[in-house]
């Protein structure tokens, strides 16, 4: 009788934690990146003519704006309870940025819609990750970890089935102007979503919020967000190297880098909670460095690929370590700025920026002087600096 209890609580458990606005919202988010982030590149490059340079100037700008709106968005969201009305506020940037590319596909609207609109868009993420964590905190129960593993398991989720369907009908029409379009439509539904919710919840207010953000941006965790971002560049460099090998050294198709994303999606989907388990037991910097290892073995042996078989082989293997550094350092990030949700999630968007701005310089440096294959490296090099950093900075002594 008792054992049916317990069993009963726990689907109840796992029922909240993937039956809520959130859970939903972050499935609609992951579907408008899948829909447009393997072929932003491209589009950009091979459709309207933008010169490669230009796509770093894109990737830089984009990422100071995501650091600044986050930032800011999280701290007037602590202090005024306010997340709904900043997460309709970036799904409006989100619906006009991607609509206006698909009406207008031109250099000067790209520049627009990802400079500026699509990254106020991409703070989404943290924002999504921010209400989730002030909703715990009304809440006795704190299962951080879980509860990022249902957020981070559902964003896979989506991921893999929407680049299934843009697949089937935008890449076979070889009309990529079509991904714009899904994206813009995904941004209007979670904007319906929320759109019923009060604006300011009380509630949500972090009881933290008038303390100097200060307190949050110590030396000591300055250096632990650092680390983290060091390890976290592999992810953005294999993204920006993967359809390159793909198409370049392996010999595959267009077609072939979304069924490549779509593997490591479905793979993710369940290794994210084999990491949770893992961070629940063990210290989560202790996780990372595992995580990270495995991804750094397999980026490596990625690089060394020549036909779409080894490629395919190492799915699972790269969907192994990267479901570790998608998920785990969320919680890990959050617990730096505890009792202040916004301020918290904010800092995934800081590390975001310093990962893909670190991921940037390693892409050109290692390109130039050992093509593609070299940019894997230089990002793996990068990455184990990182872990031993993290190691040194969340051992005991240190103050």
């Amino acid at each position: 009788m008792f054992k049916k209890i317990r069993m009963f609580e726990y689907k109840d458990s796992m029922t909240a934690l993937f039956f809520n606005k959130q859970v939903l919202a972050i499935f609609l988010f992951a579907s408008a990146c899948a829909a447009v982030n393997p072929y932003k590149n491209i589009f950009g490059v091979k459709v309207i003519g933008l010169p490669e340079l230009y796509y770093g100037i894109v990737m830089l700008l984009s990422g100071i704006v995501i650091t600044f709106f986050s930032i800011y968005f999280g701290i007037k969201s602590d202090k005024e309870g306010s997340f709904v009305k900043y997460i309709l506020a970036c799904c409006v940037c989100g619906l006009v940025g991607n609509i206006a590319l698909y009406i207008w596909p031109n250099q000067l609207i790209y520049f627009i819609s990802n400079c500026l609109l699509l990254p106020v868009f991409s703070v989404l993420n943290s924002l999504i990750f921010g209400y989730a964590a002030a909703k715990k905190q009304q809440s006795e129960n704190h299962e951080i970890h879980n509860e990022n593993a249902a957020l981070r398991s559902t964003y896979s989720l989506g991921y893999v089935l929407t680049l299934g369907v843009i697949g089937s009908i935008a890449l076979v029409k070889d009309d990529l102007v079509l991904v714009w379009l899904f994206a813009g439509i995904f941004a209007g539904l979670i904007f319906l979503l929320f759109s019923n919710e009060k604006l300011v919840c009380p509630r949500q207010k972090s009881s933290l919020a008038s303390e100097s953000i200060l307190k949050v941006f110590t030396k000591k965790n300055l250096m632990k967000l650092v680390s983290v971002s060091l390890v976290t560049n592999m992810l953005f460099t294999l993204d920006a190297t993967v359809p390159l090998i793909i198409v370049g050294q392996a010999g595959g198709e267009y077609s072939s880098i979304g069924i490549f994303e779509a593997g490591i999606a479905v793979f993710e989907v369940f290794f994210i909670f084999y990491w949770s388990k893992q961070a629940t037991s063990r210290k989560a910097s202790n996780v990372i460095i595992v995580g990270a290892l495995l991804f750094a073995l397999s980026n490596v042996l990625l690089s060394m690929t020549q036909n779409m078989i080894h490629v395919y082989l190492l799915v699972p293997l790269v969907a192994l370590g990267a479901s570790c550094l998608i998920s785990i350092p969320i919680g890990y990030l959050q617990s730096l700025a505890t009792g202040r949700a916004g301020v918290g999630s904010s800092l995934l968007s800081i590390s975001f920026f310093i990962s893909s701005s670190v991921s940037s310089l390693v892409y050109f440096s290692g390109t130039y002087f050992f093509e593609t294959k070299g940019a894997i490296w230089f990002s793996s090099a990068v990455g184990v600096i990182g872990l031993a950093a993290l190691y040194l900075f969340n051992r005991e002594r240190v103050s």
